[in-house]
């Protein structure tokens, strides 16, 4: 490898950490707002902190109120540290979601050295659809996949007859997991649509490979559900592979596909063989070698 390649290389490696700096320290600095910032906004001005509630606690009780299928659920800790942990992670859950927008823009300008000047442009487009994308992904747990999951459960609970206490950690580990996974897994057909164009990908490749593409879905689907029933993944699966479909129908109206240069390189080379002549023509300066024999004397008899 050129010193001129290593060189690239490392330069990659340091824009990829200056981004993911960036996104750190925006899910960081949203984290403590979350965290520490009143429910009460009036408490700053009034410097009355007696009676303050952070914010964090007014969103988890609004979750545990949406997402609980029955009043009757109550939800324990089981140590000392299960409180502190959710507290944790429900900040840092809500750091990243609001962070999207700063992720997006910051892997978009990452990518951007290998696009073309006029493709460098798209940065409204890209960070928009992004935020879309993982927005629709994270709603769509919160108010379809989520409930679903915790009715279907409860429900095996109920007929078991047994007492519906749940850990409160397994409950926030389900509540992350599912809105981040969904929201990550929904933004993947911009994926497909950024490696169609890079020509790093064909719209017809995708058209080939339904099939096989369905079945990693099902697989990638089986992971990111927070549940192991099969309702959910498909709860997951189905409408993200209506987003396939979707992208690809867009990327076969917006993309043209290129001409095959193998096949036109093999079918210009047949067309040359078959124009080449059955019987080769001998010019009329061809020298016949001259081996002592002529057509027009017959051969010396023999002695």
């Amino acid at each position: 490898m050129s010193e001129d390649s290593e060189q690239s290389i490392w330069d990659h490696l340091d824009e990829l950490a200056h981004r993911l700096r960036v996104i750190i320290l925006s899910v960081i600095i949203m984290t403590l707002i979350f965290a520490v910032f009143p429910s009460d906004p009036s408490v700053i001005w009034r410097l009355d902190f007696s009676n303050n509630r952070a914010l964090i606690l007014t969103i988890m009780e609004f979750v545990q109120n949406g997402l609980l299928p029955n009043p009757d659920v109550n939800l324990i800790a089981f140590n000392w540290m299960d409180t502190f942990y959710i507290y944790i992670l429900v900040s840092v859950t809500l750091g990243i979601i609001t962070s999207v927008p700063v992720i997006s823009y910051q892997l978009f300008k990452f990518i951007a050295p290998a696009l073309y000047p006029n493709e460098r442009k798209w940065v409204v487009a890209f960070t928009v659809s992004f935020i879309a994308l993982f927005s629709l992904g994270a709603a769509y747990a919160y108010f379809l996949l989520l409930p679903t999951t915790f009715k279907v459960l409860y429900g095996f609970v109920f007929q078991s007859r047994v007492i519906p206490f749940f850990s409160v950690k397994d409950f926030y580990n389900m509540v992350a997991v599912g809105m981040l996974g969904s929201g990550i897994f929904y933004t993947f057909p911009l994926v497909l649509f950024l490696l169609v164009h890079a020509d790093l990908m064909q719209v017809s490749t995708l058209k080939r490979n339904r099939k096989q593409f369905f079945v990693v879905m099902l697989v990638v689907t089986a992971m990111l559900t927070p549940d192991p029933t099969p309702f959910s993944m498909l709860l997951m699966s189905i409408p993200f592979y209506v987003l396939f479909e979707g992208t690809i129908l867009i990327l076969s109206r917006l993309k043209k596909p290129k001409p095959d240069l193998v096949l036109e390189d093999g079918i210009r080379a047949s067309k040359e063989f078959l124009e080449r002549p059955t019987t080769p023509e001998i010019s009329d300066d061809y020298d016949i070698p001259d081996d002592g024999l002529s057509s027009d004397s017959p051969p010396d008899d023999p002695q």
